[in-house]
This record gives C-alpha cells, sequence and structure tokens, in this order.
C-alpha cells in the first residue's frame, strides 16, 4: 500500500515540476524585450511565448547572437507592413550587391507554424513566410495598418510597446521606396544592432492595451484534432494522415481553393526524382443556380477543352458518394489527364452540392503513383461532412463541434467572409506571397480583369486548369534552385506584357476583351512565334553553310 502511494507521489510531483518549468520558461520568455536600434529609431517588441513558444524562442536566440544586426527593413509597403530579417540584406557584410536577392534569404532552417487567434493590427510582430505554412524562418515584419486578411495564417508573436516604436514605425513605412518596395535610402532602414533585456529594464512603456482576439467569425477555416473544418462553406474532412495542410493565401478570389493537403514525396521509378501528390477543395455558393445547371456547366468546359486538346477524359460518370456515416450525395466523377509537358499530369475531381453549396475535390498525382494513392483520395471521400451535420451528432458517437471548436480556444459564433490566396508558382519562384511580382499579380487580378464580366468567366476556366499543376510545379521550385531560376526567367516577359493592362483606361467587356486578347497573342508570340522564327532562321543559316 506504502508502494503505491510513494509511486503516487513520484508521479504527481513529476507532473507538477513539469508544469512549474513549463510555466517558468514562459514567464522567462515573457519578461523578455528586444529592441532594435535603426537609424530611424527603435523598435521595442514584447512576446507572447504562451501563443507562439517556439517562435518567441526562436526569434530570442536569433537577436541574442545577433543575427538581426546589420540587416535592412528590406520589404516597405505604407500603410501594410515593413519587413526585415534576410540575412542576405546585411549590409555591413555584403553592401548592396544581393539587392536583387534580398527577400530570399533565411537561418538556415524552417520553423513550425503556430497560428494563433491574436489580430494582425498596427504594432503586431509576425513571422513572414512562403506559401508552405512551416515555411518562417528568421524573416519577421511589423504590421503599419490593421490588416486582418492576413489574421490566422501568419504566426503573430510580439508587438511594439513603445510611443518611440510606434513612430519609428511610422518613419521607416513613409521611406520612399522603389518599384519592388526596397528603400531608396538602405541606411535609414538598417538595423544598427538589436539586443534583449527584461521588461524591468525597460522604462517609458506605453499604455499596454489588452489583445484584440479572432474568434470563429474571423478564423473560419482551422485544422481540429485530425480534422480540417471550415464553418463558412459548411465542410468538414479527415485529409490523409501525415499530409502538409496548406491554407490559402491573402489577395485571391472566390474561385481559388480553399485548402490544400500536401502529401509526402516519393521516388520515381526511374531516376532520383522525388513528386508529391496533392488533394484542393474548391467550394462555390448555388446562388440562384441548381446544382445540375452548374455541373452541365462545368461538364461543358471539359468538354469544349477535350476538343482543344487541353484534356484528355479518361472516365465521367454521375454517381453516389457514400460516406462512413451513411449519407449519400449525388456526384460526379472524372478522371483525365492535363497534357502538359512532357508527361501527361493525370487527375480525378469528384463535384457535389448540398445546401447552398457546390463541392469540387480533386486530386492529382505522378502517374507512376497515381492508382496507389488514389485510394487515399477515396478514404478522405468517405469522412465528409457538413459541420451542421457534424453538430448535430449525438456526444455518444462522436464530439460536437462547438466543443472542439471551444477546445482549440475559438468561440463559436457567425463566420464572415475569409481571405484566400493562390499564385503558387510566382510566390515559389520569388521567396515570398509578399514578393512586388506577386503582390502585382493579385492587384492585377483583384483591380482589373475581375471587374468585368468577361474577365471573371475567364478567370474561373483559368483557375480549373492552373490548380492541376501549379502545386506540383511550386514544389519543385523550392526543391531545385536552377528550376527555379529558370521559371523566374520564364514568367519575366509575361509579368512585363501583363504591365500594359495597368495603364489601359478598361471601363467595359469590350475593352477587357480587346486587351485581354491582345496581351495573349503577344505572349504567344514571345514565347512560341518569336523562337520558332529563330530555330528556323538558325537551321536555314545552318543549310547555307
Amino acid at each position: 500500500m506504502r508502494l503505491k502511494i510513494s509511486i503516487f507521489a513520484l508521479i504527481l510531483l513529476s507532473l507538477t515540476s513539469m508544469v512549474i518549468v513549463t510555466n517558468t520558461a514562459f514567464a522567462e520568455n515573457d519578461d523578455k524585450i528586444v529592441i532594435m536600434h535603426t537609424n530611424s529609431g527603435k523598435l521595442v517588441m514584447e512576446f507572447f511565448p504562451e501563443d507562439a513558444p517556439n517562435t518567441v524562442e526562436n526569434f530570442l536566440n536569433l537577436t541574442k547572437s545577433g543575427f538581426y544586426d546589420n540587416l535592412i527593413f528590406h520589404r516597405i509597403i505604407k500603410d501594410f507592413m515593413i519587413q526585415g530579417g534576410d540575412p542576405l540584406s546585411n549590409h555591413a557584410e555584403y553592401g548592396l550587391e544581393n539587392m536583387a536577392m534580398w527577400g530570399t534569404g533565411d537561418a538556415g532552417y524552417d520553423i513550425t507554424a503556430e497560428f494563433n487567434n491574436i489580430k494582425h493590427n498596427r504594432g503586431i510582430v509576425s513571422m513572414a513566410r512562403g506559401a508552405d505554412v512551416n515555411s518562417a524562418s528568421s524573416q519577421f515584419f511589423i504590421v503599419h495598418k490593421d490588416s486582418n486578411h492576413l489574421d490566422g495564417k501568419y504566426t503573430v508573436f510580439g508587438r511594439l510597446v513603445t510611443e518611440e516604436s510606434y513612430d519609428t514605425l511610422d518613419k521607416l513605412a513613409n521611406l520612399q521606396t522603389t518599384s519592388n518596395n526596397i528603400p531608396n535610402n538602405v541606411l535609414a532602414a538598417k538595423i544598427m544592432n538589436a539586443e534583449v533585456i527584461s521588461r524591468a529594464d525597460l522604462e517609458n512603456t506605453s499604455n499596454i492595451e489588452e489583445l484584440d482576439r479572432l474568434d470563429v467569425k474571423d478564423s473560419n477555416s482551422m485544422m481540429v484534432s485530425e480534422r480540417y473544418i471550415n464553418t463558412k462553406y459548411d465542410i468538414s474532412i479527415v485529409p490523409p494522415k501525415g499530409w502538409t495542410v496548406l491554407y490559402p493565401q491573402p489577395g485571391s478570389d472566390q474561385n481559388d481553393p480553399i485548402v490544400t493537403f500536401l502529401g509526402p514525396k516519393k521516388k520515381l521509378l526511374q531516376g532520383i526524382d522525388e513528386h508529391a501528390p496533392f488533394i484542393y477543395i474548391n467550394v462555390n455558393e448555388l446562388g440562384g443556380k441548381t446544382y445540375q445547371d452548374h455541373l452541365d456547366n462545368r461538364v461543358s468546359q471539359y468538354h469544349l477543352m477535350e476538343t482543344q486538346k487541353a484534356l484528355i477524359i479518361q472516365s465521367e460518370k454521375i454517381s453516389n458518394l457514400t460516406t462512413e456515416d451513411g449519407k449519400s450525395y449525388a456526384a460526379f466523377f472524372m478522371t483525365a489527364k492535363q497534357p502538359t509537358g512532357v508527361i501527361p499530369i493525370p487527375f480525378s475531381q469528384v463535384i457535389l452540392s448540398n445546401g447552398n453549396f457546390l463541392y469540387g475535390f480533386t486530386y492529382s498525382n505522378h502517374e507512376q503513383h497515381f492508382e496507389t494513392d488514389a485510394a487515399l483520395f477515396d478514404n478522405m471521400l468517405k469522412t465528409f461532412e457538413t459541420t451542421s451535420d457534424f453538430d448535430k451528432a449525438s456526444e455518444d458517437s462522436k464530439p460536437n463541434i462547438s466543443e472542439l471548436l471551444e477546445d482549440a480556444g475559438i468561440k463559436t459564433t457567425e463566420p464572415v467572409e475569409p481571405q484566400s490566396g493562390g499564385c503558387l508558382i510566382a510566390t515559389a519562384a520569388f521567396g515570398s506571397e509578399m514578393a512586388p511580382q506577386v503582390q502585382f499579380l493579385r492587384e492585377l487580378r483583384d483591380n482589373t480583369v475581375l471587374q468585368t464580366e468577361s474577365g471573371t468567366n475567364f478567370m474561373a476556366g483559368f483557375n480549373q486548369f492552373y490548380y492541376s499543376f501549379s502545386p506540383a510545379i511550386a514544389d519543385y521550385e523550392r526543391e531545385n534552385p536552377a528550376f527555379k531560376e529558370v521559371v523566374k526567367i520564364t514568367l519575366t516577359p509575361l509579368l512585363t506584357s501583363l504591365t500594359l493592362l495597368q495603364y489601359a483606361d478598361i471601363d467595359s467587356e469590350s475593352k477587357m476583351l480587346g486587351y485581354g486578347i491582345g496581351v495573349i497573342l503577344l505572349n504567344i508570340g514571345m514565347y512560341f512565334i518569336a523562337p520558332a522564327i529563330l530555330i528556323m532562321k538558325v537551321r536555314s543559316l545552318h543549310k547555307l553553310q
């Protein structure tokens, strides 16, 4: 009996010690303050170790090591944010020789995302990242003006705490910049040195306001346990185990995927190349149309693409999708190939409807592994539920959705319109979704193309095509620097031609069609006709010799 009591006491003592050590670690980092001394003034930051412990620890360690000394705030967008932390911008070591590469450097490793419910309001310090949610490293940004479209998609880990810091932020944000948002006066944006002090040593702190946090109406897309839940679009599903969840990036439209699941890479049968499968989900509102109306329109687009040799349809049928709960949904099943590149890219798509939403599930993989991993896609579809149905489930059979959300620290209220994104290839090529080239593409799409019906219809069809291959290309760009540079060079003429639309006065459908067709023909000339003429010219000269 005494032995049992002793064992219990040891276990209790161990657990108590763990709690004390953990709380002490949080308290220690909570007490830490970082001061960045810039040529425009001081930036004094406090941190939130309870919300992002690993991110805070990483930032403090980099600061203590002198990593941020002599770095430049290399990306400045007034009324949005200032971004720094790229070692390639080290002015003392490199001067300006790496300016073309600013924004692409890191600490040599990535850290896991710690998304939380703190809003991206003015003065918030958050981690910059690439398309992969777990690609943050050393780069960070400070919000100049409330940017709540970033909420829940980037790791917030600190904020400014003195009036002088906010004055410095305004000075930095108001610096004149180049077309790439690099400050003209780089010395004014330079971090001379950064230091870590304790809160007790800090003087002249401003009145600390309570953090503004999200509830579910602001953050409607999340992972709870192993299940993906999106209350905005009334969908709940379990992705394949071990697959990475890629949330949408800021700045996209309603036709972009609401989420993408990226599988682990597998080696191909020949050579050393690897390929990762992916699944993405699109959701559209039915509006005033029926499911059959939407389906007929989508299928007719696919058949048109097939006649134009842009799609190879292998099978298509209308059948029932039966889920694990025994519910049955009428669905359209299609397997096809996209004839891009040397090897056609196979994909499967399932389209179904429930309530006021049309759901599209698309799976793509290299043809060598397509059939093998298709079973994972089928199993995922069987876990499909609506969040409303999920909430009605009995407590004995499965947890209530409201309880799961409360366990995740999120209040259950009505959702609002989310922000999403999707320039995957350009984001991977230029290193960040905040890169000026990516921002240019999004602004052009949102402010010009999508302002007309013809532009909206074009983007709807284009997105279906684009997302059949872009995640795979973007992933390969991140793995192969040489391929990334090739893609970057290839995109440059396209970006240059698209700048014409910035200076065009497009205020009607006819102008949109005219300019749009003109830009398309211009790119056909640059990418196909000009190279063909050059090749023919070289061949004719070779024959003459």
